[in-house]
């Protein structure tokens, strides 16, 4: 009843239906008219294969629906099916990855079903030279058709290059780097775009000239060097102390650093607040380390 499509002849099944019904008979077993058109019969059959009506079952729906019996002696019908077209291909890769520019080198030639193609950005497989993206064609409710092209995708980007070798501790000078413009093949690592998101930052580790610079290998500036005076504060409930403390390391905000109680002489770690500042949280020994600073209670 079902079987490889060979018959050229087969009626046309609508690509978006699930189900075969009486309508879909009607072209060639007039009789059927007088049949509810949505009354289902089978599913309807894979994109390539033919359903086909025998006359022992043609004559058991026409005793089932009180209809004249067909005249002849089979029904077969079938999944228009055609080779992907590549523009509507194009298109759906365009509306799932927006602001890149792709050109399909080579896609499936296999006889698909009409529908509605959708290529995920997820399902794309980055090839040497090119990308393998693997999408589908919707058919008959929720079936989905495989399909796949192979593709250039390209996108115009900022790489800030390091001009010298760049070392960790250092600012970096804007003298040091300098802005490239290219096409390639879009990336997510966190490559620095512009000249700002690195001037004035510090390598975690060295740089080599040469190299593009991602923002994960640099820090926020040193709002805070060792040797620098800051003023520490700890809050205890509703109670605020403050105090001078000497940093004995460098840190950005959001750092922790060490800095030492001058009349205690006692070492604490702090977090770096902003420029010259620091706090701690309040644990066993981080006051009594303080008592001799100066306080406020507001």
């Amino acid at each position: 009843m079902i079987a490889p499509f060979t018959f050229a002849a087969c009626l046309a099944l609508s690509p978006g239906s699930a189900q075969i019904v009486a309508r879909d008979l009607a072209p060639a077993w007039p009789a059927v008219r007088a049949v509810a058109p949505d009354t289902p019969i089978a599913p309807v059959p894979m994109p390539g294969v033919t359903r086909v009506f025998h006359p022992t079952e043609l004559r058991q729906l026409a005793a089932r629906w009180h209809v004249d019996p067909f005249s002849g002696s089979r029904i077969c019908l079938a999944l228009p099916v055609r080779p992907p077209d590549p523009r509507p291909m194009l298109e759906a890769m365009r509306q799932a990855w927006p602001g890149v520019s792709i050109e399909i080198l080579d896609f499936s030639r296999q006889p698909a079903p009409v529908g509605p193609m959708e290529f995920p950005k997820s399902a794309l497989r980055r090839e040497a030279g090119a990308a393998l993206w693997n999408g589908w064609i919707s058919y008959a409710g929720n079936r989905r058709f495989r399909i796949w092209a192979r593709v250039q995708v390209t996108r115009t980007v900022s790489r800030v290059v390091a001009k010298t070798d760049l070392q960790p501790g250092r600012p970096i000078a804007e003298s040091q780097i300098s802005l490239m413009t290219r096409q390639e093949f879009p990336a997510d690592e966190p490559f620095a775009q512009a000249v700002s998101d690195v001037v004035g930052r510090w390598p975690r580790r060295p740089i080599a000239a040469g190299s593009e610079l991602r923002t994960d290998q640099l820090g926020e500036p040193r709002v805070v060097a060792m040797g620098d005076a800051v003023e520490v504060e700890v809050r205890n409930g509703g109670a605020l102390l403050r105090m001078e403390g000497t940093a004995e390391s460098a840190g950005a905000v959001g750092e922790m650093v060490t800095v030492r109680n001058p009349s205690s002489r006692q070492l604490i770690r702090a977090r770096v607040t902003g420029p010259g500042r620091v706090a701690i949280d309040t644990a066993p020994g981080s006051v009594a380390a303080l008592q001799s600073g100066k306080e406020s209670n507001p």
